[in-house]
This record gives C-alpha cells, structure tokens and sequence, in this order.
C-alpha cells in the first residue's frame, strides 16, 4: 500500500512539478521546450492522481481469531482524521459475506451481514484496495467455516 501511495506522489512529482519548473524558470531550454509541446503528459498524470484521491486509495486489516472477527479500513490519503471503518464482533454474529468489485477501480468491497443480540440485522461495508485472489479465498474459507458452524 505504501508503495502505491508513495509512486503516486513520484508520479505526480515527475510529471506535473518539474516541467512546471523547467517551463517557469528554463524557458528557453530544450527541455521546456519538450513540456510546453507535449503538456498532455502532465494533463493525463494529473486526471490519474486525482481518480486515485477522489476513489480512494485504502488500507485494511482483516484478523480472524478462533473467537473474534477484526477488520479495520481507511483512506490512505484524505480520512487520516476521520473515523475508521471497523467491526469487532464474535464469529457467532456472523450470517453472510459477500465481495463486490467496484468499477473503474482497484477496490473490492467486503460486505458481511451481522446479526445483533437483540436480533437486529446489520450489513456493514468495508473498501478494500488490491486485495489478491489468493486474500479473497482464504477470507472466503474461513467465513464460510463460521458460518457453517453458526447455522
């Protein structure tokens, strides 16, 4: 995740800020030249960054112990101060799960219906970024487990 994030502000670096310095302070060099004639470069790297800022780029964490569920996610680079998504609950509140691919995106949405002691049905959500295959079977063979267990 740090990795994405952290090519994200290179590529905004590269693309956008040091052509803007070669155009303001090197005019007449072969380089501003370059960034002046092709600034679509710079154009297309931006649209890039900001899909990244406004969709969200988010970090995850899933425990499963043999008594409680922990998951925790957030977005990396605007919710650094807003509440975490997150659930602690006990394997025997568990009904259902499901995943969800979100369009024009790298985030998967997990989605696991909770029931409450009073009998309350709860669908909480959380956004989950890159997750693997190989993540989403493991998940899938535990939760599926619990679930066989709860009914």
């Amino acid at each position: 995740m740090a990795f994405l994030v952290g090519g994200l502000f290179f590529l905004f670096f590269t693309a956008i800020i040091i052509p803007e310095w070669f155009i303001i302070y090197l005019p007449f060099s072969g380089l501003s030249d370059f960034f002046t004639n092709n600034i679509i470069y710079s154009l297309i790297s931006a649209v890039v960054i900001l899909h990244f800022i406004f969709v969200g780029t988010f970090y995850y964490t899933v425990n499963i112990d043999p008594y409680v569920i922990q998951i925790t996610s957030y977005r990396v680079l605007l919710d650094l101060f807003k509440k975490k998504d997150y659930v602690d609950i006990p394997h025997t509140m568990l009904r259902d799960y499901s995943f969800f691919d979100r369009p024009f995106s790298f985030n998967k949405t997990l989605m696991l219906k909770i029931e409450t002691q009073s009998g309350k049905k709860v669908a909480k959500r959380f956004n989950i970024t890159l997750m693997s295959e190989n993540e989403i079977e493991r998940i899938s063979e535990v939760f599926d487990r619990i679930i066989v267990k709860n009914n």
